[in-house]
């Protein structure tokens, strides 16, 4: 099943394509990007760090009144949609904009593919985590870091790099997604997370 995913770029930034590196060869990454939005948060650069095997496009688009990404990413949805002869494709829009479920359900009703609205791909390629073992994993971190002073919005982004992470390939560029260059707060993590996971940390 090849999966199709439209990126709103102007409403999710480049820590929604969190797991691109868990999907396929089949599958396909289409970001609609503003001038804007491919210098800085989708930028070639932050793409490739992403080490996916799945193919990515980038639509340019005029971002030239409200809504007008999401009106020429619909569109283009439906031009996908309406040129795929054949059932065995999956769409999703990457995005945290709830009106696009109007978009969605008509196009739900017309076709017989799968449509969905998600905010990030993680949402798609983790199905199945051992959830007690997630928390425990969580209390931990945030107890930890807020020993050190970390404010909670630091919490929250250390506990997104961490979550439901599988090898230290995934865990160093969630890290990267979220921190950037600076190490100091993965570090502190290591250990914890060493606990909960079977990854090897160096």
């Amino acid at each position: 099943m090849r999966r199709i995913f439209l990126v709103d770029t102007e409403n999710v930034n480049i820590r929604a394509l969190s797991g691109a590196n868990l999907l396929t060869e089949d599958d396909l990454i289409i970001l609609f990007v503003t001038e804007r939005t491919n210098k800085y948060n989708f930028c070639d650069k932050n793409i490739s760090i992403l080490n996916s095997k799945a193919k990515f496009q980038k639509m340019n688009v005029i971002s030239n009144g409200k809504n007008s990404l999401d009106f020429q990413l619909v569109s283009y949805l439906g031009l996908l949609i309406g040129s795929t002869k054949k059932d065995d494709c999956e769409y999703y829009i990457v995005s945290e904009d709830h009106g696009f479920y109007s978009s969605i359900n008509l196009l739900t009703n017309c076709s017989n593919h799968r449509l969905d609205l998600i905010p990030n791909l993680r949402t798609v390629v983790d199905d199945i985590y051992n959830e007690d073992k997630e928390l425990d994993l969580a209390d931990e971190i945030i107890v930890e870091l807020r020993s050190y002073g970390y404010t909670n919005k630091t919490v929250t982004k250390a506990l997104i790099a961490i979550h439901l992470v599988e090898t230290l390939e995934e865990l160093e560029v969630n890290f990267f997604l979220q921190f950037g260059g600076n190490l100091k707060i993965f570090n502190i993590c290591k250990p914890i997370i060493s606990k909960y996971k079977d990854i090897e940390i160096a």
